[in-house]
């Protein structure tokens, strides 16, 4: 079975590289980091940066956590203070 999660890169990941990442979880207002680290590979051409999140399927075939998603960077370090 298939499993998409969100991660956090804790390294850059380069276009067809991999990454050390580690996996989000939602707490009912928002993701936060787990202890749990998993390496992510990119097969789509795309780079995040060390703290972008994204979007990673766990693939049967491979078995390897895949980007599938576009990084972005995590909501708090653009959010503007309330």
């Amino acid at each position: 079975m298939n499993t998409l999660r969100h991660f956090e890169l804790l390294e850059d990941l380069n276009p067809f590289g991999n990454a050390k990442a580690t996996l989000l979880k939602w707490n009912g207002e928002k993701y936060v980091r787990t202890n749990e680290e998993i390496e992510i590979f990119e097969f789509l051409g795309t780079f995040g940066v060390r703290r972008n999140r994204g979007l990673a399927l766990h693939s049967d075939e491979s078995k390897k956590w895949e980007a599938v998603g576009g990084m972005q960077e995590p909501a708090e370090s653009w959010m503007p203070f309330m």
